[in-house]
């Protein structure tokens, strides 16, 4: 039983974390003018469309806001190639929010942001809040440190305030398992009803913003009726039947078949190839991909976020001891056929993005086993260390263009560290400006680091120490790591050049462009030479 001074500690701990979530949140836009992303803009088109114009098709959006290979095409017309669910959800808040702003011109504008944050941002900070909470409530040792794990020292952070589908999937998930699990403590059989009823929404919703959540729904379904209760699994089948139903309805306003999904009619030919091999795509598991899913140098989830490792004693401690075994088994089973399913993916890399995307619906069920693996002070010492080393690694990562190849290997410093040694810094809400908004989002994560060390001065403590080696480490990657390739270098110079209007960035180019040394660099360079009109 902890003292009532450890716990005003963890909480104050807690709340700097939430805090911090929300402050980097609402400062940084998660955009980079003038690079449009198209996994962003799909999204935001079919919301303009469906609200500005009455239409599910995208072809006007396109003219206005620009075009891009995420898009659908039948009978002529071009739709959003993305699961709709997200696109859905946020149509009526962007009705609500135009009522107070224009019709927007471009997808940089403020209406863009205010509706990411309200449906996005929102939901990802409750997730984490109840995360939190229930980690609290259990006693669970080193809850906030879990907790700033999962909400500073993951790629959850950056994709919580964007339009991308990943960490708004994930919180879904999570708090569908929060209403099975409060349903099931009530004890009015009709309010357990409508808990399993709701928790059943939310993960169809989940399937269908980002499909490949189905693995995680389906071992939602088990789990809401894992006290053998028919009638509960059918309350929550009845739930994600719903969802279910505007999924079909859409397919068959936009492709004349309920179960013809936009994946079937890609636009862009390189990814019509993709999804016409298997199913949609996927095949049989990869052990290559599974390897590169945790330890690629540019997308690892164990490079990018170690304190992860902490779920596998986690699981094993939390069988031993018995509690919330249905809870264990969703968060061990779904994890492991999730993540087998998705190295079946060729695409497991996700194009130029930040880490490993498409395992963010797995952070809070490995998060849930953590805290059973922190039960010894040296088991929290190294796991804080770990904890300082990852959220270094985000507080870099998201300062500037947060969108890169697999030719870039480490990418805080390869990447991250570059840009922002030349000084391109992401966009910041107004009234902030870039710098100032990365000053606020630094001391946000110092003031956390702070909070975390502080409490107790007794087994149980979180020292600081731990949380300094831990950057002191992440620091010293960015010193040894030696240069990229010839094409990651390059690559880096031509999207400085392009999208970051900085005086120096064509002194760069050219300077990259004049290490080439190998015929295939020089004939590669030569080609770059000719786009940019660069002499030679």
């Amino acid at each position: 039983m902890r003292s009532p001074a450890a716990q005003a500690s963890e909480r104050r701990a807690g709340i700097a974390v939430l805090l911090a979530f929300l402050g980097i949140s609402f400062v940084f836009s998660g955009q980079i003018p003038p690079f449009r992303n198209p996994n962003e803009l799909s999204r935001i088109e079919a919301v303009y469309a469906m609200v500005e114009s009455g239409t599910l098709a995208i072809d006007d959006a396109i003219r206005r806001f620009g075009d891009h290979e995420d898009k659908a095409l039948f009978e002529g017309r071009l739709f959003s190639n993305k699961a709709p669910g997200l696109a859905l959800a946020a149509a009526p808040v962007y009705r609500l929010v135009r009522m107070v702003y224009p019709r927007p011109a471009s997808p940089f504008d403020a209406v863009w942001l205010v509706v990411r944050v309200l449906v996005v941002t929102t939901v990802c900070a409750l997730a984490l809040f109840l995360f939190w909470r229930r980690l609290s409530e259990r006693g669970a040792p080193a809850a906030a440190l879990v907790l700033a794990g999962l909400a500073l020292g993951s790629p959850f952070l950056f994709y919580a305030r964007t339009l991308f589908s990943h960490a708004w999937t994930a919180s879904l998930v999570f708090l569908s398992l929060e209403l099975i699990r409060r349903g099931e403590a009530l004890a009015a059989s009709r309010r357990v009803r409508f808990y399993l009823w709701a928790a059943g929404v939310l993960a169809g919703w989940a399937v269908i913003s980002e499909y490949p959540v189905a693995v995680l729904a389906a071992v939602l379904l088990l789990r809401a009726g894992s006290r053998r209760s028919w009638t509960r699994m059918a309350s929550f089948a009845l739930g994600a039947a719903l969802p279910g139903a505007v999924l079909l309805a859409y397919n068959a306003a936009c492709f004349g078949s309920p179960f013809s999904l936009s994946s079937a009619h890609e636009a862009a030919p390189e990814f019509s190839r993709l999804v016409g091999n298997g199913l949609f795509g996927f095949h049989a598991p990869s052990p290559i991909v599974a390897f590169q899913f945790l330890f690629h140098p540019a997308r690892g989830l164990v490079l990018y976020s170690p304190f992860v490792l902490w779920a596998i004693p986690g699981f094993l401690r939390w069988r031993r001891s018995g509690e919330d075994a249905p809870d264990r088994k969703f968060c061990l089973f779904g994890s492991l056929l999730f993540f087998v399913a998705m190295c079946g993916y060729p695409n497991w890399h996700g194009g130029w993005c930040l880490e490993s995307r498409y395992l963010i619906p797995l952070l809070f069920p490995l998060a849930l086993a953590i805290p059973h693996a922190l039960g010894t002070p040296r088991s929290r010492w190294a796991f804080a260390a770990a904890i300082g080393f990852s959220i270094g690694v985000q507080a870099v990562s998201g300062a500037t263009w947060p969108y890169f190849p697999l030719e870039l290997p480490w990418t805080p410093a390869t990447g991250s560290g570059w840009f922002l040694a030349r000084g391109w810094i992401a966009q910041a809400m107004p009234p902030l400006t870039a710098l100032p908004g990365l000053i606020a989002a630094a001391a946000s994560t110092g003031w956390v680091v702070v909070a975390l060390s502080l409490g107790e001065r007794r087994p149980g403590t979180i020292p600081g120490s731990a949380m300094a080696a831990g950057l002191l480490a992440f620091a010293a990657t960015l010193v040894a790591m030696p240069p990229p390739p010839f094409s990651g270098r390059l690559w880096r110079a031509e999207t400085f050049a392009k999208y970051s209007g900085k005086a120096r960035a064509l002194e760069d180019l050219r300077r990259e462009l004049s290490t080439a040394t190998t015929p295939a660099e020089k004939r590669h360079a030569a080609r770059i030479r000719e786009i940019w009109r660069l002499p030679p």
